[in-house]
């Protein structure tokens, strides 16, 4: 691809990314702390379950926010149901292996299923509508296991 062919794909990222990035960021901070109180295997191995949520609901929002075009209101909508959602999952971090693992794991089971749902209905070409029904199978299988730590 030459230089010049690639710059009509190229658009600003809105407010909305950005500020559903900052929740993340939050997020991140949220993991190095409980890291930091919990400075030993076990905390190392909760904090790396904890960031492979976070991270999975960063990554998994970001796309859609790009490939199903962040300008429609269906997209900013879900954007905003996540960040919501998202805020309230990252403050349940320092309780996810306490107390409230459940506080922790509905929003995310709920981010996951909402997030591919949408995106396998909404998705302007078949390839996408394609590559997000694999996310939802994806997510099928992972969302038991997300269940069953948070009833251990």
């Amino acid at each position: 691809m030459s230089a010049g062919s690639g710059a009509g794909l190229r658009r600003a990222v809105s407010p909305l990314e950005l500020f559903f990035d900052l929740v993340f960021v939050f997020a991140v901070g949220q993991l190095a702390e409980h890291l930091h109180a919990e400075l030993s295997w076990r905390g190392a191995a909760e904090t790396a379950v904890m960031l492979i949520a976070v991270l999975s609901t960063w990554v998994l929002t970001s796309f859609d926010a790009t490939f199903l075009d962040i300008a429609r209101s269906r997209t900013r909508g879900l954007v905003l149901v996540v960040m919501g959602l998202g805020l309230f999952m990252n403050a349940q971090i320092p309780h996810a292996f306490a107390d409230r693992p459940w506080a922790f794991v509905v929003p995310l089971v709920a981010i996951l299923i909402l997030t591919g749902t949408t995106a396998a209905v909404t998705a302007s070409v078949a390839v996408l509508r394609s590559h997000y029904h694999r996310v939802l199978i994806w997510a099928a299988v992972s969302i038991p296991l997300w269940l069953a730590g948070a009833a251990a």
